[in-house]
């Protein structure tokens, strides 16, 4: 039986409840459900105070999108130092799931002087921010920046030609800006189109 709210997710509560016998009007956490009797346990984000609700008096904050619609084409060129520093804090991440590094199209090494970078490349995937590796590798640009790690990530839409992100840190190392954008990504040194 799938459950109409999740748990942890903010609902607005308008109806009465069963414990304090009073009508609320709030916002307010889910924190389970009694599946007897259909109705949901709800803190009140305001007051602190807990009571039981029916489905009929809970509505979502937020629309869901259930089904993963949006694609992208996400290419990566980074410090191996920089990589190495990701890895680690996916190692420490507790949800192992669903990890897209397991996923890469393409990973390729390559040196400049005596510095050694990598190329990663997805071809085709849903980018979502809930994603536990995406969700590292976006929180670590500003420890790499930190610790002078190059690196240079650009995004842009399948589903949606028109969406485009870059994110960069090539000030102190330009040998991670190699990628031209022009409908495609492809290497500007080496040559040959990515995605």
């Amino acid at each position: 039986m799938k459950n109409k709210f999740r748990i942890g997710e903010i609902v607005v509560v308008n109806g009465k409840g069963k414990i304090y016998d009073k009508h609320f009007k709030a916002l307010g956490i889910i924190q389970y459900k009694d599946y007897y009797f259909n109705e949901y346990f709800v803190t009140m984000i305001s007051s602190n105070k807990e009571d039981w609700f029916s489905e009929e008096d809970i509505e979502i904050v937020m629309d869901r999108k259930y089904k993963k619609t949006d694609k992208y084409k996400v290419v990566m060129a980074i410090n191996i130092k920089g990589l190495q520093l990701i890895l680690n804090k996916i190692e420490k991440m507790p949800n192992k799931n669903n990890n897209i590094l397991k996923k890469i199209d393409l990973y390729k090494e390559y040196k400049v002087f005596r510095n050694t970078y990598a190329i990663l490349v997805w071809t085709s995937t849903y980018w979502s921010e809930n994603n536990f590796v995406v969700k590292c590798i976006q929180d670590s640009f500003k420890t790499l920046r930190e610790n002078n790690f190059a690196y240079k990530q650009i995004i842009i839409g399948e589903t949606n030609p028109k969406y485009i992100k870059i994110n960069e840190f090539i000030d102190n190392d330009p040998n991670v800006d190699i990628f031209n954008i022009n409908q495609k990504i492809e290497l500007k040194n080496i040559g040959g189109i990515l995605v």
